[in-house]
């Protein structure tokens, strides 16, 4: 009994090793940035970012995805988020004020057609995207953009933010 002891500490100590670095590695597909904002009570208010993604030992970047999170508190309008580079783009709405759920993942995209079939790419790439909040009406609104730069495989490839316009 005693002679098996050392071969299943060796095993038990293998297996969290490798769930360990199978965790690390997970994490590192999902980083995202995080950056709260607030829009000013004029209903025309937006603020403007720019988000460039780049290569890195990930690879190229394929798109930005980005997702909204309306804080408290709660407000008529409703918040949105526009993602444009060159001819992609996406929008992306917070349906519910004040609940913990972001809204669904802006991922920019055009549409090519394909053997005469309207057809969506989100193939992106590296580069500068623009990012606009805004919302539908006055009102003072918080919110949170919760956005990445991924490879086709959906690793973090390289991100740089520049707030622009604060309204």
């Amino acid at each position: 009994m005693n002679s098996s002891f050392p071969k299943n500490t060796v095993l038990k100590n293998t297996f969290a090793m490798a769930l360990l670095l199978g965790l690390c590695s997970h994490a590192s597909t999902t980083l995202a940035v995080i950056k709260n904002g607030s829009l000013g009570n004029a209903s025309g208010a937006t603020d403007y970012y720019q988000v460039t993604c780049s290569k890195n030992a990930n690879g190229d970047t394929h798109h930005l995805s980005l997702k909204l999170l309306d804080l408290l508190p709660v407000a008529a309008p409703k918040v949105s988020a526009q993602v444009i580079k060159g001819r992609f783009a996406a929008n992306t709405t917070d349906a519910v004020d004040g609940d913990a759920v972001t809204s669904p993942a802006a991922n920019p995209w055009t549409t090519i057609i394909v053997n005469k079939v309207p057809t969506k790419v989100f193939n992106s790439g590296n580069g500068v995207y623009d990012v606009r909040v805004n919302k539908t009406s006055a009102g003072v609104e918080s919110y949170q953009l919760n956005y990445n730069c991924l490879n086709s495989a959906g690793k973090t490839t390289g991100i740089a933010t520049k707030f622009l316009q604060n309204q």
